[in-house]
């Protein structure tokens, strides 16, 4: 089967994202990243139960969270995540602990409030406008009790890396399904900084042990946020920023860290 080389380079990201396609792959493409977790577990030993996590997909934080003896909510727009979650939750015996909800974040209703909100792993990056993002923002705000905490996982912008990403097709990773199929990941990022998006195509290529190929094709965009307008975003919310950290280990800001943790308060 003949490889990718290049995506045509569109200015355009995809509007209507089907994230049940990542369902099937992403625990054997993100199951075992973990370095979040300790983060999430301190900072929930300081607020205590209940915590929501949005865009929790399979239950890669909110499993740990729950182990913990925390109460936890996870909320995701994808049926096909959400249910292989419920049966990660229901193997682990936490589901007096756990409560799972398929919804929008840009609506979000839940009828309760929060001691502490996560939203992980560049998931509030799919949010693909400014006034988006700020929508979202208020929607949490609403979510969060008074003192709680709402945070922030987001990757610093590298203006030397977003130069760099032109639309090049580059494998990335290879696995074995429980079936034998073996799975290629690719991926493409093109970044359009006038815009402060990044668009990005995951492309699966499987191969079955009979023989037959598949190529299954995601598209998605991202839209970063430079650490000054991540602090503006939340202030406009209604939100007290009490902090922007670097990593997770909670060094400050800088060009020399990758992340953006903000840490912001409900009033």
């Amino acid at each position: 089967m003949s490889r990718p080389s290049h995506l045509q380079r569109n200015a355009r990201p995809p509007t209507n994202v089907d994230f049940d396609v990542f369902a099937r792959f992403y625990d054997a493409d993100f199951g075992d990243y973990d370095e979040d977790i300790p983060l999430y577990i301190n900072f929930a030993h300081r607020t205590g139960s209940p915590i929501l996590e949005v865009g929790c997909g399979t239950g890669r934080v909110l499993i740990p969270l729950a182990e913990a003896g925390y109460t936890v909510t996870g909320v995701d727009i994808s049926a096909a995540m959400l249910e292989r979650a419920r049966a990660k939750v229901e193997a682990a015996g936490l589901t007096d602990r756990v409560t799972l909800v398929q919804g929008d974040a840009r609506d979000l209703d839940l009828g309760r409030t929060f001691a502490l909100i996560i939203y992980a792993a560049n998931s509030f990056m799919h949010h693909a406008s400014q006034d988006e993002q700020l929508r979202v923002l208020e929607r949490l705000r609403d979510h969060l009790k008074p003192g709680g905490l709402l945070i922030l996982d987001l990757f610093n912008p590298d203006i030397h890396m977003l130069a760099r990403q032109e639309g090049r097709v580059e494998l990335v990773k290879t696995w074995q399904e429980e079936d034998g199929t073996t799975v290629q990941k690719f991926q493409s990022v093109t970044a359009f900084p006038s815009e402060q998006i990044l668009q990005v195509t995951y492309i699966y290529d499987l191969l079955t042990r009979q023989g037959r190929v598949e190529r299954i094709v995601a598209p998605f965009h991202l839209r970063y946020l430079w650490p000054g307008e991540a602090r503006l975003l939340v202030e406009r919310a209604g939100l007290t920023l009490e902090a922007l950290y670097g990593s997770y280990e909670l060094d400050p800001v800088s060009d020399a860290q990758p992340r953006i943790i903000v840490v912001a308060r409900g009033n």
